[in-house]
Parts: structure tokens; sequence; C-alpha cells
């Protein structure tokens, strides 16, 4: 069995695969700062899966001071982890500047969604959306090339950004809204962030179709993941192929694991 660990800014997760499949057959999420020694990370694991019976670790990690953690737990019980580095092999072609400093997430998402491209009867150019701590909005062309992203503070951030820089307004944890129009501060708050999120990536997917001249169901494929996309995925109604995949960037790191064994 191979563990697959993406270890984010809020949350870390952690999906089971069998050597030559990948769809997990059990996942498990913790919040990424109570994982902070080796006991902590040994107790987790014991909790939620058999540790002897992992065969291969892969790791994406944002959090570069978790990375000595991992490490060391792993290698003390003799599975030295694999990290998803941009001087790896890949099945893409990053078209960037300064590719070393681009996200591990970022790079799992993508490559696995070409290889999903590659394995699908259409192929089409593809928007990666992911909404966690932060909304990242990557594009990625027929051929593999990664074209570059957007970066944007994700839904919890705004919500804290707003009650960490006003005396005033409340932390509330954001839903859906009932109406467009708040009638109280606590439902603006909801309004402005939710919506705004959703004029968001509205607008740059649709600036993003211009500026390539791609446009329709038969020429995009939109692939949502992330801890909060399936909040506002059903409201999006953007005119493309739509996908949520929750486990994109675990299958993205048992990807780029195995194409680097």
């Amino acid at each position: 069995m191979i563990l697959s660990c993406d270890i984010g800014n809020s949350s870390s997760s952690f999906g089971i695969f069998e050597d030559a499949k990948y769809n997990p057959t059990e996942t498990f999420r913790i919040d990424t700062k109570k994982i902070s020694t080796e006991q902590d990370l040994k107790k987790f694991l014991s909790k939620n899966t058999s540790v002897k019976n992992l065969s291969g670790i892969c790791i994406s990690s944002v959090v570069p001071s978790a990375n000595p953690i991992y490490e060391n737990f792993f290698n003390k019980i003799k599975l030295k982890p694999f990290f998803i580095l941009p001087e790896i092999k890949l099945n893409i072609t990053l078209c960037i500047e300064n590719f070393a400093k681009l996200g591990s997430d970022r790079i799992a998402n993508s490559c696995w969604s070409h290889f999903y491209n590659q394995n699908s009867p259409e192929k089409k150019f593809q928007i990666i959306i992911d909404i966690g701590t932060a909304v990242t909005i990557d594009s990625l062309n027929k051929s593999g090339d990664f074209l570059g992203g957007i970066i944007y503070p994700g839904i919890n951030s705004l919500a804290n950004c707003l009650y960490e820089s006003t005396e005033k307004l409340p932390l509330i944890k954001i839903n859906k809204p009932k109406n467009l129009i708040g009638t109280n501060t606590e439902s603006a708050i909801q309004s402005g962030i939710y919506n705004g999120i959703l004029y968001l990536i509205k607008g740059f997917v649709s600036d993003i179709c211009d500026f390539y001249g791609v446009c329709g169901n038969k020429n995009i494929r939109l692939i949502f993941t992330g801890g909060q996309s399936s909040l506002i995925f059903n409201d999006l109604n953007i005119d493309a192929e739509n996908i949520i995949d929750e486990f994109c960037t675990l299958k993205g790191i048992k990807y780029l694991y195995d194409i680097n064994k």
C-alpha cells in the first residue's frame, strides 16, 4: 500500500492507494498544526492505518517547517518518503518563470489533470481550480503545457482578514447566503465573501478562455478540488465540462510517485 500525503497550510490530507490504482481505498484529514512532532504523526497514523503494511510514502508539502517531521519519522521506519519537487520527472512542461517556487500541490493537481486528459475520449484545454486556504486557478493546454496561474485568498482567509483587520466585524463561518443583499452585518459578510469568490472564479475563467481562444463544453474542462470546492461548485454554472474531484491532489501525488519509481 502507498500512503499519499498532502500537507496544506490549514489541513493535511492522506490517502491509501493500492500499488497500481488511483482511487484511494481510505482517506483521512487533520489540521496541519496538530502534527508538530514525530510522536503526533505516529499517533495520528496509528489511528487511521497500519503503518507496517505501507510500502511507499509520497508527499506534497507547502509547509516546509513540517517536512523534517515526516522525513525523520518515515526514515526511522525504513520508508524513505518521496517529495514532490519541480525537478522530478513530470508529465507536463512548466512554461513559467522560476518554476522552483511552484507549489507542489499545484504540480500534483496539474500532472493528474493532464493524465486524466490524456486518458479521456476528448482532449481539452483545462483549468484547475483549487479552493482552500488560497484559491489557485491554473491553466493547462491539451499538450500538457502548464501556462501559469492565479492565486487569491481563500474563503476562510478572507473571513479571517476582515476579522483581524477591523474592530467591529465578527469572525463567521462562510456558508451559502440566502440573499444577495445582506440585511445585517453577518449576512452582508456571507454574501460578500461567498459571492465574491463566485464572481472571481467566473470572471477569471471567462478571461482565460478569451485570452487563449477557447470556449464551450467541447473545448474546456474545469477541474475543481480543495477543501471548500464543494461549497460553491453547484452555483458556478460555467459553460464548460465541470468536474469536482476532491482527491485530485492525492491522486496526482501518487501518480508522480509511480512515474518516478
